[in-house]
């Protein structure tokens, strides 16, 4: 490895490091409001004037719109949620880190040890696509459980309310492709092993 190409992995590492205190920093905090919102039920009357559904956003007049009761048991799984989808983040993140750095020490990518940090890296990806759209899921049940529709909106005019869900499938291609990466890579040190015992 030339001397341009490990520094631009140090540079990388150094940036990867900052994510990865943001994702620790944003996964204390998660799981403070998750304890909060969990042991202090008196909070859910004194804090939500408005709520925002993604570009929406709705802001109340008195609390007769909200069922606080179903909140207080939605809200804190939401939180709670997204803690394990940081987390998973958080993981990915120094995954990536480990391989930078793995590559810096021993000058080549080509290594088992590679190999098994990328198909770690597959996995996670994996497991963060399905949390992902489990949050999705919670999201759209969470909004129909708390919001009293019959108050908010005239039944004269609106009949029924639906939330589409989506699914998003899109991470297990590249969970996929990843995880066939690590192959190239076990393949790759063969070859150099090869190249090693030739020379």
């Amino acid at each position: 490895m030339d001397k341009k190409s490990a520094e631009l992995l140090k540079k990388m590492c150094s940036i990867l490091e900052i994510v990865r205190w943001s994702c620790l920093i944003s996964e204390v905090l998660l799981i403070g409001l998750f304890l909060i919102f969990v042991s202090d039920k008196g909070i859910y009357n004194t804090i939500f004037g408005s709520i925002r559904i993604d570009y929406l956003q709705l802001i109340f007049k008195n609390d007769l719109a909200l069922n606080k009761d179903k909140m207080s048991g939605w809200l804190p799984l939401l939180f709670l949620s997204i803690a394990v989808w940081v987390f998973i983040i958080y993981k990915s993140v120094k995954t990536v880190e480990e391989i930078c750095s793995f590559t810096i020490i021993n000058h080549s990518p080509f290594d088992r040890t590679v190999s098994d940090y990328i198909t770690r890296l597959a996995k996670y990806i994996f497991a963060g696509g399905i949390v992902y759209n489990i949050i999705n899921v919670c999201r759209i049940i969470y909004f129909k459980q708390i919001i009293n529709f019959d108050v908010l909106l005239n039944t004269d005019y609106v009949t029924q309310i639906d939330f589409a869900f989506h699914p998003k499938i899109s991470f297990l291609i590249v969970a996929a492709l990843i995880y066939l990466l690590s192959f190239i890579f076990r393949y790759g040190q063969e070859l150099q092993q090869l190249s090693d015992e030739t020379l």
